[in-house]
């Protein structure tokens, strides 16, 4: 019997070939775009990092397509930069099931950046980061994906406390200019 990250692994692989087929040719080079995973324990300021990061993206060159509010605090939107770049971003991460439904939305929002908030808490771990780190394996179709490493696709941020928001958020941001002026 599969485990419920494989089954959810296989859906998404599944999934890939037509949410990125418009009309018979590619949308969107998935080689070219980037997970971006800001893990942390909880009450460390994921949340207000990344809502931090959209406000800076928003008062530069990026506009809001879409937006769904989560309860009082968290969002998954979808924010078009002047380039015509678009960068995905999921501020929860809690729970397995959270995780699951930002994949969905990442697909569902094709996007050249995809930025998750992760969950670290000692019982969650494995499984909200396995999931993320999955689903990127199965996205781009690579072994090159590690747990604790960066990759070609994948880069992590680790928020230590709320101490550390303002940086982790430059890093982001810097991490998101360095593949917009690397795409256009």
């Amino acid at each position: 019997m599969k485990s419920s990250i494989t089954r959810t692994t296989d859906l998404l692989i599944n999934e890939l070939s037509s949410c990125y087929i418009i009309g018979g040719q590619k949308k969107v080079d998935k080689n070219q775009k980037k997970l971006i995973i800001l893990q942390g324990e909880s009450n460390v300021g994921k949340t207000t990092t990344l809502k931090n990061t959209i406000q800076e993206l928003v008062s530069k060159k990026c506009v809001i397509v879409t937006e769904n509010r989560i309860g009082r605090n968290d969002r998954r939107l979808v924010l078009k930069h002047e380039s015509g770049l678009l960068i995905s971003i999921c501020t929860c991460g809690d729970t397995l099931e959270i995780i699951e439904t930002n994949y969905r939305f990442f697909l569902s929002n094709p996007s050249d950046i995809m930025i998750s908030a992760c969950s670290i808490k000692k019982s969650r771990t494995v499984l909200t980061k396995t999931a993320l780190i999955s689903f990127a394996s199965g996205y781009w179709e690579s072994d090159e994906v590690h747990f604790d490493a960066d990759s070609t696709y994948v880069k992590q941020f680790t928020l230590l406390s709320q101490k550390e928001e303002d940086i982790i958020k430059d890093k982001i941001i810097q991490e998101i200019t360095s593949i917009i002026n690397n795409c256009i």
